[in-house]
């Protein structure tokens, strides 16, 4: 079974980095993927921030990687991200 992770980074309105997001696909038995998504907080940032504010779920379940892959980005909720990058660890 093979475990996909993917990042991408966050900014704020002012394109200061917030922190990154981090999303881990798994497969779930023969055809269900569960993604967990996190978002890692930037430590140099002095705001205080609640760390699962810029994140709509935590866990989505599909039948196909390829939807999980496209709902990552829009599970995000700032505005402003980089481009998602996408590993195959195995």
């Amino acid at each position: 079974m093979g475990k996909w992770e993917g990042k991408i980074k966050g900014y704020d309105q002012s394109n200061h980095y917030i922190g990154t997001y981090r999303a881990l696909i798994e497969k779930q038995g023969e055809v269900l993927y569960k993604m967990s998504l996190s978002f890692d907080l930037n430590i140099h940032i002095e705001r205080k921030h609640k760390l699962d504010s810029y994140l709509k779920e935590e866990t989505i379940y599909s039948s196909s990687l390829v939807v999980l892959k496209r709902k990552f980005r829009a599970a995000t909720l700032l505005k402003i991200k980089s481009r998602v990058t996408w590993r195959k660890n195995s």
